[in-house]
């Protein structure tokens, strides 16, 4: 069974990711409730082969998305009077499983980045 680090695992293979993480379920600070949401958060490094991961990714989500996914993918960042600016931009996507089947749905998003990664990444990165 594959979970929401699998698709970290699979999101690290990319030389332009920094850093990662990831969740399930999402916890609402303040709450005792969690939502059904796996989630994984990133950053890029700062340079050509970073922006080239970073439009490879959109393209892999935006696929996704088009065969019926739920998953959001945004931009984040917190106010710069609390971190050094231009060093606190970082990307998120959050996966809300069909009918509650999040195994399946982590799978088929891990193995769907796997098969794009194997298939297209080496000429693309270039």
């Amino acid at each position: 069974m594959k979970s929401i680090s699998d698709i970290k695992t699979e999101l690290d293979r990319f030389e332009g990711i920094t850093w990662s993480n990831c969740g399930y379920p999402l916890k609402i600070d303040g709450q005792e409730k969690s939502i059904k949401v796996g989630w994984l958060k990133f950053e890029i490094e700062k340079s050509e082969l970073g922006w080239r991961t970073l439009e490879f990714i959109a393209w892999i989500i935006d696929d996704l998305m088009r065969s019926g996914e739920e998953i959001h993918f945004f931009p984040t960042s917190p106010p710069p009077f609390l971190n050094e600016p231009g060093q606190c931009l970082s990307f998120v996507m959050e996966f809300y499983p069909e009918s509650g089947d999040k195994d399946i749905n982590f799978e088929k998003i891990s193995d769907f980045i796997s098969h794009c990664y194997n298939k297209y990444w080496q000429e693309c990165k270039l």
